[in-house]
């Protein structure tokens, strides 16, 4: 599967978060497929899902250090996406865990995102 910098900082940030508690679930991996496919246009799999947020792991990187890698190549709509798409799979399980906002609150200073941009998602 081919995808831009945008499609894949979307996907590994959204499986990543979808993990966040080591506990991925179901209806967050559902959730990260429907927004892949509604905003971006992409078909995923289940399987495809976890093994993204699964690689991010497994290479050793922490998904801050990852966006704040990428950041530079991101649209400030790419960003926004991001952001917006993230407060989705959080809620997906009904509720926002702490551990799930502070991983938003890194995700969201590594995409160098302003509190007046983040009002505007």
């Amino acid at each position: 599967m081919s995808l831009t910098i945008a499609q894949e900082a979307t996907l590994k940030t959204l499986a990543v978060m979808a993990s966040a508690d080591s506990n991925i679930q179901q209806v967050e991996v559902e959730t990260v497929r429907q927004i892949m496919k509604d905003e971006l246009g992409v078909e995923l799999t289940s399987a495809d899902v976890r093994v993204a947020a699964h690689d991010e792991f497994i290479e050793d990187r922490s998904i801050d250090k990852y966006v704040k890698a990428v950041v530079n190549k991101l649209t400030i709509e790419d960003k926004k996406l991001i952001a917006r798409t993230l407060k989705s799979v959080i809620l997906s399980d009904g509720a926002a865990h702490c551990f799930e906002v502070e991983m938003f609150n890194k995700v969201v200073a590594a995409l160098k995102m302003t509190p007046a941009e983040l009002v505007q998602l």
